[in-house]
């Protein structure tokens, strides 16, 4: 039996870590298949989560929002409105020529005069001492006249008609007279009944009017008559007295 000594010792100890350290293959090949089936082997809920702890709140997911920019639609451009087109420009139409306008005159100015005038009439019928419509119809002429404008006409000649009641003691009638001046222009006067007067032993009738159309118009016409003769009384008892003639004058007023 030996007895065991340094020798022996290191010999042991050499063995047994050549035993330990040294693995054969078969012991390498059943490991890795131990570590295989393991791997694939389940691992139980209780294994993965111990019972009665708890679980760590789920971080959350990060959701990754994609902005994408979208062009935003142009400003629709304001629709321009139809060019109108432009008017011509107005021609500025030239003034009238004014007339030079009359000095306004004071009431009572007179406009005109006419004297010693003529008249020759007609009674249809024959005037008589009693009243009795007739007809009158005369003619006669201014052959002077004096007016106040310088233009204004210096003669005249006119007609004259009426009809109403009459008679050898009042023979003034309502009556139109038309006169036609020198200067060629006209007027339409309008007489009332006329106011009969004795003068001197002539037998005068005076008449107020209005001028109402034509040279001065809306003046106050002042006309009358002279008898040359009163009238026959023995005429007016038989066939009536048919005509008459006397002077005329006139005379027109700004009113």
């Amino acid at each position: 039996m030996a007895v065991p000594g340094t020798q022996g010792r290191r010999i042991r100890q050499t063995n047994a870590s050549q035993i330990f350290s040294q693995p054969g293959p078969w012991e390498v090949a059943r490991g890795l298949c131990f570590l295989l089936v393991i791997g694939l082997m389940p691992v139980p809920a209780e294994a993965q989560e111990p019972a009665g702890v708890p679980s760590p709140p789920a971080e959350p997911e990060e959701q990754l929002v994609f902005l994408v920019e979208v062009p935003a639609e142009p400003a629709a451009a304001p629709v321009e409105p139809a060019a109108v087109p432009a008017e011509p420009a107005a021609v500025p139409a030239e003034a009238p020529a004014v007339a030079p306008q009359p000095p306004v005159l004071a009431r009572g100015t007179p406009l005109l005069t006419c004297e010693a005038g003529s008249q020759q009439g007609t009674y249809s019928p024959p005037l008589k001492l009693s009243p009795q419509d007739t007809v009158l119809r005369a003619t006669g002429q201014f052959p002077s006249c004096v007016a106040l404008d310088a233009g204004g006409p210096v003669s005249g000649q006119y007609t004259v008609s009426g009809a109403g009641p009459a008679s050898c003691l009042s023979s003034s009638l309502a009556t139109r007279s038309y006169i036609t001046w020198s200067d060629g222009s006209t007027s339409t006067v309008e007489f009332g009944k006329g106011m009969d007067a004795k003068q001197g032993g002539e037998a005068v009738t005076v008449l107020v009017g209005l001028v109402i159309e034509g040279r001065y118009a809306d003046s106050l016409a002042v006309g009358g008559f002279v008898l040359e003769a009163a009238p026959n009384a023995l005429h007016c008892l038989s066939e009536g007295v048919a005509s008459t003639s006397g002077l005329s004058f006139l005379k027109l007023i700004q009113q």
